[in-house]
């Protein structure tokens, strides 16, 4: 494309060298100016690589040739008119001007230095005449440098947006996979942990109480068999929605549902006791849901922990506040080791709600979990809706 270029403005500026006008006649030779022409057209082709360099030489290359009495034409004058379209085109709005008043003062300069006829047709050719010739190009490079301006910031911001979704995308992928890993913890250590306790339970009376191992037994079937209903409705939520499935998903679980949990703890050999404060009532979902996990969490713990454990679990429903304590009375009824995933699954749950949770010893063989939701919000949120 550049040779093309090159070669055109060459032939070109031939043409032009060869022109002359009534009164106003170019010199006799044609060979001068088709030399300077090619160096002109040929400093044009560098100029993609060097538009500065190749600039400078085809400014001299065409006041040369105007000194020598070729007519200032636009054919005469195309390399240059290429050149400071390049440069324009590359450079900064500043630095264009410095070259074109540049390029028309020197064209200008050197037809002054000509000594050619200085007729009134003559001077207006030689000087408005190449700021005419000169200007468009440097116009049309300036629009090409806005353009190309214009482009780069709609890529950039495409870019950015890009950047952004995929962003949103992994924060939202990990917030999903952060809530499911906490549903499966505590569906998964729950149930098993009881189903362990059962399992012990069952093998210690095998001997000394038979007659207590069926019953024992169907409680462990229970929680198995609750432990695959909750891990078949929380993979159902990894589920494509366009899946063609028969199966209903088994909703989130809520404090209804707080019953079954103590039977199953009851059947393995843990003394739960339930009290309510205040009028029960219908909770959000979502505060029903983490209720619920938080509980179950801390019977789990009781479970995997305590020696001869005595739980209460007290529910206060309160205007604009539910709470829910689970007090472990044992000889040993703090969870072993440092903190776990339940216990910080607990806090992460209650903060997604705008609750709090508080887990830790209160005194001698007593170990609390407390868990507090302010529900004001949830009740301006219904209002709004």
């Amino acid at each position: 494309m550049n040779g093309l270029a090159a070669l055109v403005a060459f032939l070109f500026a031939v043409l032009g060298a060869s022109l002359s006008t009534e009164g106003i006649f170019r010199p006799d030779e044609l060979l001068p100016g088709a030399m300077l022409s090619l160096v002109a057209s040929g400093a044009l082709f560098a100029s993609a690589r060097c538009p500065r360099a190749a600039t400078v030489v085809a400014i001299c290359c065409e006041a040369a040739a105007c000194a020598a009495g070729y007519l200032p034409t636009p054919l005469l004058l195309a390399p240059l008119i290429g050149c400071l379209y390049r440069l324009t085109a590359q450079g900064g709005l500043k630095a264009a001007a410095w070259w074109t008043a540049g390029a028309v003062s020197a064209v200008i300069a050197g037809g002054a230095a000509s000594g050619a006829n200085s007729t009134g047709g003559s001077l207006l050719l030689r000087t408005v005449g190449v700021a005419l010739w000169l200007l468009p190009a440097v116009f049309a490079g300036r629009m090409t440098h806005t353009q190309r301006a214009y482009f780069r910031l709609v890529q950039a911001r495409a870019e950015d947006a890009e950047r952004s979704r995929d962003d949103e995308v992994r924060r939202r992928l990990s917030e999903q996979r952060l809530s499911i890993a906490q549903d499966l913890h505590d569906v998964v250590a729950h149930h098993l942990a009881v189903a362990n306790a059962q399992a012990g339970t069952a093998a210690h009376l095998l001997t000394r109480r038979p007659e207590q191992v069926p019953e024992l037994l169907a409680g462990l079937s229970g929680s198995t068999s609750a432990a695959l209903r909750e891990l078949k409705a929380t993979v159902g939520l990894l589920r494509d929605p366009g899946d063609d499935s028969s199966t209903g998903i088994t909703p989130a679980p809520g404090l209804d549902q707080l019953p079954e949990l103590i039977e199953a703890c009851r059947a393995a050999g843990i003394d739960v006791r339930v009290a309510n404060e205040g009028t029960p009532r219908r909770l959000p979902p979502l505060v029903e849901l983490t209720a619920f996990r938080i509980v179950q969490e801390a019977l789990t713990n009781v479970t995997k922990h305590a020696t001869r454990p005595v739980v209460t679990i007290s529910l206060a429903y309160d205007d604009d506040t539910f709470s829910a304590h689970v007090v472990n009375t044992s000889t040993r009824p703090g969870p072993a080791g440092t903190e776990g995933f339940g216990l910080i699954g607990m806090r992460e749950r209650a903060l997604a709600v705008g609750g709090s949770v508080r887990a830790g010893p209160a005194g001698p063989d007593r170990y609390v979990v407390s868990l507090t939701i302010p529900l004001t919000p949830w009740q301006e949120e219904q209002v709004t809706r």
